[in-house]
């Protein structure tokens, strides 16, 4: 189920980037936000390493690693959103299609990072997302997640508000779950989890193993 405000904040971009900046605000802003897995992967990667921006949309969260100096391919089901993409950061390697199928080659990428993406799919979704990420990364590479956790005390009825006005179920599935857990059942290793904005955010880092991956 999607609320009527879900597709106008993506028809409308004032819309859109006004939820953002509020939602951001928990963690410094808007640049702050998208600068999370950056910040976590930087010192674990040699310069121009490769990563995969999963999700991309429009390029925002690709941003930052572009800035630094990484070799990025953004990855969205999007035309509309991979054409803007090209617009705004044209250094942006952009390909269409579906992370469940990403038509990439395996152990490609040194890193892969989701920015509030992942919530977007249902669990059988989800899982084969991550899934895919472990393929698509070589081994000993890195992924960082930045998605939605249960709130605080504090943040927890503005959070509830927020899924009610703009997500879908899917969000609300996913803070039912542990997505650690998920990814260590998945084949993941290393596998650290950071709590921001008052819980409502969590980051996580995982790897994957430098031993082959069991089919």
């Amino acid at each position: 189920m999607t609320s009527f405000l879900r597709p106008l904040a993506y028809r409308y971009r004032w819309i859109y980037d006004c939820v953002t900046a509020v939602s951001s605000l928990s963690v410094g802003g808007v640049e702050r936000l998208r600068a999370l897995g950056l910040d976590a992967l930087h010192p674990r990667l040699t310069p121009k390493a490769d990563v995969l921006d999963l999700c991309c949309g429009s390029g925002e969260a690709a941003a930052p690693w572009l800035k630094a100096g990484f070799q990025v391919t953004g990855l969205d089901i999007s035309p509309l959103a991979l054409a803007l993409a090209a617009q705004r950061h044209p250094d942006l390697k952009r390909v269409e299609g579906l992370a469940e199928e990403p038509p990439l080659r395996e152990a490609s990428f040194d890193a892969i990072q989701m920015s509030v993406a992942l919530h977007e799919f249902p669990r059988a979704e989800r899982a084969q997302v991550l899934k895919q990420c472990l393929k698509l990364l070589r081994p000993g590479g890195w992924l960082v997640l930045v998605d939605l956790h249960p709130a605080g005390p504090w943040l927890r009825l503005p959070q509830q508000l927020f899924c009610a006005l703009f997500e879908t179920d899917t969000a609300l599935a996913m803070l039912e779950d542990d997505l650690p857990g998920q990814l260590e059942t998945l084949g993941f290793s290393d596998i650290d989890q950071e709590l921001l904005a008052g819980n409502a955010l969590q980051r996580i880092t995982a790897t994957r193993p430098t031993a082959a991956i069991t089919p």
